[in-house]
């Protein structure tokens, strides 16, 4: 799958930046490409700076840590897409540096992250007291041959035998 992604966006990036230079000549996509990439590289500092001053208020509890939270991944994924070489990835990151993409992707970011967040959670607490539910088989949690979601509430705990080191 990682290999298909990569593919794609191979194909995506020639293809736009061929495209740009059939119509406006090589020497302009290529100053577009890299003007690009420093327009973003230079809003990125901006904005960085920004959001670390909420990640340093909400420390304080002077504002609510969700809204830092989400500018924070928000600019890490910018990040990513503005160090990427390519034209089509420097607009997808500049993007996500824009105030109302922001806005508009945050409840989209604050939901996978209580997701991702809640099944840590739950996995930790289950590795970390020893205990678990039904049948353990290769990471995949069976209670009565059904597969059990990370965040589903337990009502009863299987305490699984332990082994002596060694055998």
């Amino acid at each position: 799958m990682k290999r298909l992604i990569f593919l794609a966006y191979l194909v995506v990036e020639i293809g736009v930046f061929v495209g740009l230079s059939i119509w406006l000549g090589f020497g302009w996509a290529l100053l577009i490409a890299v003007a690009a990439g420093g327009a973003g590289l230079i809003l990125l500092a901006r904005r960085g700076r920004a959001v670390f001053g909420d990640l340093a208020m909400a420390a304080r509890n002077e504002i609510a840590p969700a809204k830092a939270l989400t500018d924070t991944a928000l600019l890490a994924v910018s990040t990513m897409l503005l160090i990427v070489p390519g034209i089509v990835t420097s607009v997808l990151g500049l993007a996500l540096l824009a105030k109302p993409v922001r806005r508009a992707l945050a409840p989209a970011v604050s939901a996978y992250g209580e997701r991702k967040f809640a099944g840590a959670v739950d996995r930790a607490t289950l590795y970390a007291t020893g205990a678990m539910p039904g049948t353990v088989v290769d990471g995949t949690v069976f209670v009565e041959s059904t597969v059990v979601a990370p965040t589903t509430a337990y009502p009863h705990v299987i305490t699984q035998p332990q082994l002596e080191r060694g055998h």
